[in-house]
């Protein structure tokens, strides 16, 4: 961005000089048109948006436009100028760019009873179009803001946005004013901000979180991002900027495909991760990877691997005690969308490879693993027994895993079921007995054909009962456990894996829900019952 400078206009002893060069400049201009090709026509003009701003006399603030060919920027007011270090002009000029020039207001023609307005009109190639408005309050109002020890904030400086909860201010004005603009990604307090003549208010701001934002601080900028105060008679407006330093430097949140992160298990070429729930109750199955976000003060936090020693005992990976001298476990991605990745395990008996191996991961900010981990790490996170703190467990452990020779489970499979239509999960045979009564009697289904999974509200899943064209086109009930039918979206669909049927569990979701599969013979095939998980 060029930060735009102003130069004086030549004196009138010039005059002359310029006058005798006149001819032979507009002769050398035509000249050079009549030589140059079609490819030189001039550029068509495309003007920037319009931006409105407040800038009170006394003030300067800056204004930043492009133009795509030559231009002129002219003010349609007296008291509003363009400002450089050495002179103060009503009409700039320059080349195709981005530019900044600085607006400053005087209080030249201020009027008592309303606000002023300038016009900043930008002229390219013949065509001129407004692109500013700045507006100067009446003359005599007044509007300061304080921190909530009495200091005067300086509008240079901004309103800080608070992460967690409101930053605080005070305003005092000469006039009854509110906050009548802010940033869409900034709360105010309460929903809304007034202040009485010559009283003292109290307010508070703070950012409104998506998972993203909120790990970018955000710098004050009186042209993008302000907050403004004005008085319902359109005699008084303030703006300041808003800033915002980012979320606290020392808190991390990590979002992983289950609950909780110990007890995966790896198979030996590395491409298939397992995880049986707790209870038992089923189990996540992923292929390849282990996705998960990791959420920090601008992504900056650091990866540590551990894992298992020939001391049974966990160790830094590359210590003295580890069984490996090359990387096995990896991180990758972008920002805060990252995958874990286990490579193949072939163990070397020759060696001294244990036949299986367990890894440790986890993810800590930076500045915590710079003041209170880093060449300490397993006197920081391990406890007394050698094993993973339960406070680093509990918030900074990504995935506990053992690799190992997984066998294959034998016999055909009930279902084939994923969550969010990638996660796979697995069925368990139904142990209610009103609900295995229910399907033996209404629908003739025997109580090895009935399964069942947990699942929340809202949920979806993409259920496959393994049938053939033949046996199976889609048809299929939602019932309960009265055997009534319930209300639920259910879609039907095919893919590489075959024929399934789409269902999202309803909110809210406290009944057991039971889908029944229904054959092209008019036979019930299978159901599979779906119990809330809480």
């Amino acid at each position: 961005m060029k930060k735009f400078s102003l130069k004086p206009q030549g004196g009138s002893c010039m005059k002359m000089f310029c006058k005798s060069w006149l001819f032979i400049g507009l002769l050398a201009t035509f000249c050079l048109a009549a030589c140059s090709d079609d490819d030189d026509k001039a550029e068509t003009p495309v003007f920037p948006a319009k931006q409105n701003i407040v800038c009170n006399a006394g003030e300067t603030t800056d204004f930043t436009f492009t133009a795509n060919t030559n231009w002129s920027l002219a003010s349609s007011a007296i008291w509003c100028k363009f400002k450089s270090d050495t002179t103060e002009e009503y009409v700039v000029s320059g080349t195709a760019g981005t530019h900044t020039v600085t607006v400053m207001a005087t209080d030249d023609d201020q009027k008592i009873e309303k606000a002023s307005v300038a016009k900043l009109e930008l002229t390219m190639d013949g065509e001129t179009i407004v692109i500013g408005e700045v507006t100067r309050s009446a003359v005599g109002t007044e509007l300061k803001i304080f921190d909530l020890e009495g200091n005067e904030i300086d509008k240079t400086i901004g309103l800080k946005v608070g992460y967690d909860n409101f930053a605080q201010f005070k305003v005092k004005a000469n006039f009854r004013f509110a906050a009548t603009n802010l940033p869409g990604w900034v709360e105010l307090q309460g929903g809304s901000f007034v202040g009485a003549v010559d009283k003292e208010v109290t307010g508070g701001l703070k950012i409104i979180q998506d998972e993203n934002r909120e790990k970018y601080p955000v710098e004050a900028n009186i042209e993008k991002n302000v907050i403004t105060f004005a008085d319902e008679e359109g005699k008084a407006f303030y703006e300041f900027p808003v800033y915002y330093e980012g979320m606290n430097p020392t808190e991390i949140k990590l979002t992983t495909p289950t609950t909780f992160a110990t007890g995966w298990v790896v198979t030996m070429d590395g491409k298939t991760l397992t995880q049986q729930s707790i209870g038992g109750t089923g189990t996540t199955t992923l292929q390849r990877r282990l996705p998960f976000t990791i959420k920090t003060l601008e992504d900056d936090y650091v990866i540590v691997f551990m894992s298992k020693g020939w001391d049974d005992k966990i160790h830094l990976v590359g210590s003295m005690y580890d069984f490996f001298t090359y990387d096995w476990m990896h991180c990758e991605g972008e920002k805060g969308n990252l995958s874990i990745i286990i490579d193949e395990y072939k163990p070397n008996s020759w060696n001294g490879d244990p036949e299986e191996r367990s890894g440790y991961i986890l993810a800590f900010p930076r500045e915590v693993y710079e003041r209170d981990i880093k060449d300490k790490e397993e006197e920081v996170i391990l406890d007394e027994e050698g094993e993973i703190e339960y406070r680093y467990e509990q918030s900074n452990l990504i995935m506990a895993f053992t690799q190992k020779e997984v066998k294959e489970e034998t016999g055909p499979k009930s279902f084939l079921i994923k969550k969010s239509g990638y996660e796979e999960i697995s069925a368990t045979q139904a142990t209610d007995e009103d609900i295995l009564n229910l399907l033996q009697g209404n629908y003739q289904l025997e109580n090895a054909k009935v399964y069942s999974i947990s699942a929340d509200a809202g949920n979806y899943f993409s259920i496959y009962p393994l049938l053939s064209d033949s046996e199976w086109t889609g048809e299929a009930y939602v019932i309960n456990r009265e055997d009534k039918d319930v209300e639920v979206r259910l879609e039907t669909s095919m893919d590489s894996d075959g024929m399934y049927l789409g269902i999202t569990i309803p909110t809210p979701f406290t009944e057991d829900l039971i889908v029944v599969f229904k054959g092209t013979d008019w036979i019930f095939k299978k159901a599979l019952v779906i119990t809330p998980a809480n």
